[in-house]
């Protein structure tokens, strides 16, 4: 009896899930992945990720774009193949994708999706819209305008139509439900790969969680200088620069359980038609009534502030000093 051809793993996604971690950790061993029969698709991305897939399914024809996926997927038919782009997690992704991959490819397909908590994967957003200037509101003001975003159930199901519900490989992206904690060790996991992926050198930790006030004075940087502030991340991040990257600093507990609210009803539908039967899709006790956080106090304001200040000057400083004298 002929053997089945190996999977073919799209991850797509969500925003905000270590979805770049990952896909550093594919691209900067792509060769050595290839030569044990594990090929990182070339076809539709231009470094790390495929997000030129998810681009010009937006923007244009996409057809050309996913024959030559085809293409190559054909040319290795005895190699597993992975394909990467946070971009993908939307409806309209999942039925070009049906559409232009051939029944002998779909049949192979494996989707792997990570999810994360509502009140965080919106704070994380707000930070990325804030930091590159696109966005300048309060954090409460950006989670009425994404709300929508952050209900999974709808992009599930389209996905779940187009290649079968047993198709999706659906992970909760939490420490806690990580393998060892860590989303490449995760994802490697989840599709059976952990011996061959985790074998291989480890990348630097990519997009970190950068402060509230790190991200306002970016966000100051990019609309009114010329300054690369992806350069000034990069510092941040490899200087560790005290008090540059903090979580939980958006949203108070109130404001983090209206948003829970408000996604139950899909979180429960999610839970029950896409998990493997957990009680509720996300745990969230640190949001009950008697919960008693407060808020920063004035003094602590300031020296986040200050803080905020010096590893973004630091940072300038190491990056652009050519520019400042």
């Amino acid at each position: 009896m002929p053997q089945s051809p190996p999977p073919i793993y799209i991850h797509i996604g969500t925003q905000k899930t270590g979805s770049t971690s990952i896909q550093a950790h594919l691209w900067a061993h792509q060769k050595a992945l290839k030569a044990q029969g594990v090929n990182y698709v070339q076809a539709g991305r231009k470094r790390a990720a495929h997000n030129q897939i998810a681009i010009t399914e937006r923007n244009g024809d996409i057809q050309p774009l996913l024959e030559k996926v085809v293409q190559e997927i054909d040319a290795l038919p005895d190699h597993t193949h992975i394909i990467s782009s946070e971009m993908f997690f939307r409806p309209s992704i999942a039925a070009a994708l049906a559409a232009h991959l051939p029944e002998h490819q779909k049949q192979r397909v494996k989707l792997v999706t990570y999810l994360r908590r509502q009140d965080k994967f919106l704070e994380a957003m707000y930070k990325q819209t804030l930091k590159n200037g696109r966005f300048r509101g309060s954090p409460a003001k950006y989670a009425q305008q994404r709300q929508i975003a952050s209900f999974y159930g709808t992009t599930l199901d389209a996905f779940a139509a187009a290649f079968g519900k047993e198709a999706l490989i659906v992970r909760i992206f939490e420490r806690s439900t990580l393998h060892n904690g860590d989303v490449v060790e995760d994802f490697a996991q989840s599709i059976g790969l952990h011996g061959t992926l985790c074998a291989l050198p480890r990348q630097a930790q990519s997009n970190p969680t950068l402060s509230l006030e790190v991200s306002h004075l970016l966000g100051m940087l990019n609309r009114t200088t010329d300054i690369n502030t992806k350069q000034l991340i990069r510092e941040i991040s490899r200087h560790q620069t005290k008090g540059a990257t903090r979580s939980g600093d958006c949203y108070s507990i109130a404001e983090r359980a209206e948003i829970m609210d408000l996604c139950a009803q899909d979180n429960a539908y999610v839970a029950k038609t896409y998990c493997d039967a957990p009680a509720a899709l996300f745990e969230i006790d640190d949001l009950s009534p008697s919960t008693t956080v407060s808020g920063p106090s004035d003094t602590e304001k300031l020296s986040n502030l200050e803080d905020a200040i010096f590893a973004v000057f630091r940072a300038i400083g190491k990056t652009h000093s050519s520019q400042l004298k």
